[in-house]
């Protein structure tokens, strides 16, 4: 199966190949009808998934993506040496360190910098490439962005917990196993993917 998501806030867009067997999502396989983003946007405006059937998901997710301005983020979810995950409030909900890549810069290099940023934490990469990337879609002053996150997986080095408050970033704490679904609950969407791809990556 090839899947594409994007997200826009909590609801989920797929673009795939194979139909999902749940009977809770709007599936359309007329793809050409709805495959503008203003009307997308106005699908997903009553409705918690919406499922793009297409034989060639790859071509409908790059036309799809025209219709944006394309925004390169890197973030990293880093863990201590007890297995917990750093997380942030962020506008009361909470997230992880990520932030846009600058000019010249290396995704990765830019995670671990964000990730010093926000939280005061220097970290390291586990990993050559990232575990996953995320797909958010967002307006901003009336235009539309889709912003690109690729997420590594990192562990703590070093440095005591400093929220980047100017960022708007409240609390900065370290989250147990136990504590990480209440946690998700008042997460977002690309988040708990993020997490589900670190399980994935630590079970195997």
């Amino acid at each position: 199966m090839e899947k594409f998501s994007i997200y826009f806030g909590d609801i989920e867009v797929v673009i795939t190949n194979t139909p999902p067997d749940s009977h809770h999502t709007e599936v359309y396989t007329d793809i050409l009808s709805i495959i503008s983003s203003a009307k997308i946007r106005k699908k997903v405006e009553t409705r918690k998934c919406l499922v793009l059937v297409t034989s060639n998901p790859q071509q409908s997710f790059e036309q799809l993506k025209r219709e944006f301005i394309v925004v390169e983020a890197a973030g990293g979810a880093v863990q201590n040496k007890n297995g917990e995950l750093l997380m942030i409030n962020l506008r009361n909900r909470w997230d992880l360190p990520k932030g846009h890549i600058e000019f010249g810069e290396e995704a990765n290099m830019a995670a671990l910098r964000e990730v010093c940023e926000e939280t005061g934490v220097v970290a390291e990469l586990l990993d050559i490439e990232p575990i996953t990337e995320t797909w958010h879609a967002y307006d901003t002053y009336g235009h539309w962005e889709l912003k690109r996150t690729r997420w590594w997986r990192m562990r703590y080095v070093s440095g005591e917990l400093k929220p980047q408050c100017e960022e708007g970033i409240s609390r900065v704490e370290w989250c147990s196993p136990q504590s990480l679904e209440e946690r998700l609950k008042t997460s977002y969407a690309t988040i708990k993917q993020v997490v589900r791809a670190l399980n994935k990556v630590k079970d195997k």
